[in-house]
């Protein structure tokens, strides 16, 4: 029987949040107020072109055969705000409405980049599709990520459909206004999920994949939920995970795949501000079902290293913040012997989460460890693109390294295929600068620890 050692704490949380970012769960103000329609004109209503699908599927394939994370969605470079777009509505009582809206033709989603947002107290912020079905907000001053004189980036997640309205809400008193600048507005052409009539939908994963919540996946429901999706920039997929550390403080420190990092570095380019996580991004079932979008936003850098393909980040909105999330930190081993057995707990393409299971001891490949998959009894479940950066967790329950690549064979033989993973053993300490290793941040206190226990958290 699986046993662990748990170190729990009680959180109460006062405030919140929505099921997509963190926000206050509430219903735009043009929602609840008899507010005049938005007039439809060339200022407040913009229409992106339309994309070439040819030549986008043309680059997806050279991009997979190159071990690039896979593209769900095409950046339309943009610049939207406050002053040059959208329309202001000064409402019965003085308070102020800003509104825009957004259509992408033909797009299943669409999705906001922001080089620029701050909102001051009390000011709120939605994004909602056209029909009134999926909405994000609202944001607040909670959701800024920098101060008034050094206002970062920021990401909104995803909302289904082709047509989208952006509404911001100024309170009289308030006396600042505000800065919303839109840099991009990613045109989403494959589904992340669409889980409608039982058909799968469409860039989803293989029909090997075992879901996690499948009897497979039985042994490790607390590790899954430390696993999150990663949008990565507004468009592109990968996977990471908490992970603990010795100070045991739940300090958000994620693990991924350098490779996902797309020219970031934590030297000379930390910023992650428009990053999206998706958490507890699964099926309730075995069987496939819609799952539930609980995301954050936002991260920074904290280390990379191409040579073991790490990356180390902290992320900006903490999961311990998110209402109907309960994080988990797994533990990891940096010993170099990796056991026999274990699991791999990923996003294949985008798709809801998925198990996939190895009886072997992997084999040692220098800086990397090698492992094929087994047949389980509802599936073979394999890695794929959007995989890359997922751990490998060992049957002692630790990270023994992090999806860097493999063969470009899936569910069409799945015991062929093989799986690489950056060893953590040569991530902790194969550079002496802080950046390029884990042994600064894993392991703060510099206790020499060779491995650290998992860390969960009970939320009440």
């Amino acid at each position: 029987m699986k046993k662990h050692i748990f170190i729990t704490v009680i959180l109460f949380f006062s405030f919140s949040i929505l099921y997509g970012q963190i926000t206050t769960e509430e219903e735009p103000i043009s929602f609840e107020r008899s507010v005049p329609a938005l007039p439809i004109n060339n200022n407040t209503h913009k229409v992106l072109p339309p994309i070439d699908m040819n030549q986008l599927e043309q680059e997806d394939l050279e991009d997979e055969a190159n071990g690039i994370p896979p593209r769900f969605g095409f950046p339309h470079e943009v610049n939207y705000n406050l002053n040059n777009s959208g329309e202001w509505l000064t409402l019965s009582n003085g308070d102020k409405l800003w509104r825009l809206s957004i259509s992408c033709p033909g797009a299943l989603s669409i999705n906001l980049l922001y080089d620029r947002f701050w909102l001051p107290e009390r000011a709120k912020f939605f994004v909602y599709s056209a029909d009134r079905q999926d909405v994000i907000g609202a944001m607040t001053s909670e959701n800024n990520k920098g101060k008034r004189d050094n206002i970062q980036g920021f990401a909104t997640g995803l909302v289904y459909g082709e047509h989208i309205i952006l509404e911001y809400y100024l309170p009289e008193e308030v006396n600042e206004t505000g800065v919303i600048d839109i840099a991009y507005v990613v045109h989403g052409y494959r589904y992340i999920y669409l889980w409608e009539n039982s058909e799968r939908g469409y860039g989803s994963s293989g029909d090997c994949q075992v879901n996690v919540c499948c009897p497979e996946g039985a042994g490790w429901d607390l590790e899954k939920y430390a696993v999150a999706m990663i949008v990565v920039g507004g468009t592109r997929i990968c996977t990471g995970a908490l992970v603990n550390n010795t100070a045991n403080d739940y300090r958000p420190l994620f693990l991924t795949a350098n490779h996902c990092m797309q020219g970031k570095d934590a030297i000379t380019n930390p910023d992650l501000n428009n990053w999206s996580f998706y958490w507890q991004y699964e099926s309730p079932y075995c069987a496939n079902s819609r799952p539930t979008k609980r995301s954050t936003s936002g991260a920074t850098l904290k280390a990379n290293n191409s040579v073991s393909d790490f990356a180390l980040l902290e992320l900006t909105e903490d999961p311990l913040n998110k209402k109907n999330v309960t994080p988990f930190y797994l533990g990891w081993d940096r010993s170099g012997n990796p056991g026999t057995g274990g699991v791999c707990i990923h996003h294949p393409s985008g798709d809801i989460k998925k198990i996939a299971t190895y009886t072997q001891t992997p084999v040692d490949n220098g800086n990397f460890w090698e492992t094929y998959w087994i047949t389980t009894s509802n599936g073979h479940s394999v890695t794929e693109g959007g995989s890359s950066g997922s751990s490998l967790i060992n049957s002692n329950y630790k990270v023994i390294g992090q999806l860097w690549g493999g063969s470009t064979i899936y569910c069409e033989n799945p015991a062929a295929k093989k799986s690489i993973y950056g060893k953590l053993s040569v991530s902790w300490a194969s550079n002496d600068t802080i950046q390029r290793q884990l042994k600064h941040w894993l392991d703060p206190n510099n206790t020499g620890a060779s491995n650290v226990i998992v860390k969960k958290v009970v939320v009440q």
